[in-house]
């Protein structure tokens, strides 16, 4: 019968720290989730095969490649990223992360990023993205 007993007190404590905390955020608010978004990225075979030349744009979303870079003429290239980069749309904007998770840049952001023009409206990406200021 103790251990009976016991057991039914440890389920009991068990189960009331499982429960969910009342939410400090009133009933008719909701966070907003973040949504992971496809890169188009690429894995250099060396250090060395990253392209040192710089380019510069506004962050924008772009369909080929999750996100791209719209120039000071207006054009949207697609950017192939690095392969540690990812992207996530926060439901206003979309987020660039470096691999540890770091927030790099926002959308609507003017970025510099190494790499180059590899054709057909591409840029190919590497050498770290960094936010410039106006």
């Amino acid at each position: 019968m103790p251990a009976r007993l016991l057991f039914v007190i440890g389920l009991a404590v068990a189960m009331a720290a499982c429960a969910t905390a009342p939410s400090s955020l009133p009933a008719s608010s909701t966070a907003p989730s973040a949504v992971a978004v496809a890169l188009r990225t690429w894995v250099p075979s060396s250090p060395e095969a990253c392209p040192q030349a710089r380019t510069e744009g506004i962050l924008v979303r772009q369909p080929q490649s999750g996100a791209g870079l719209r120039d000071n003429a207006g054009a949207v290239w697609q950017v192939i990223w690095p392969t540690d980069y990812t992207a996530r749309d926060e439901g206003v904007r979309l987020v660039v992360l470096d691999g540890g998770g770091n927030v790099l840049a926002r959308e609507g952001d003017r970025v510099e990023i190494g790499g180059q023009d590899v054709g057909g409206g591409t840029r190919l990406g590497c050498g770290g993205m960094r936010v410039v200021t106006p």
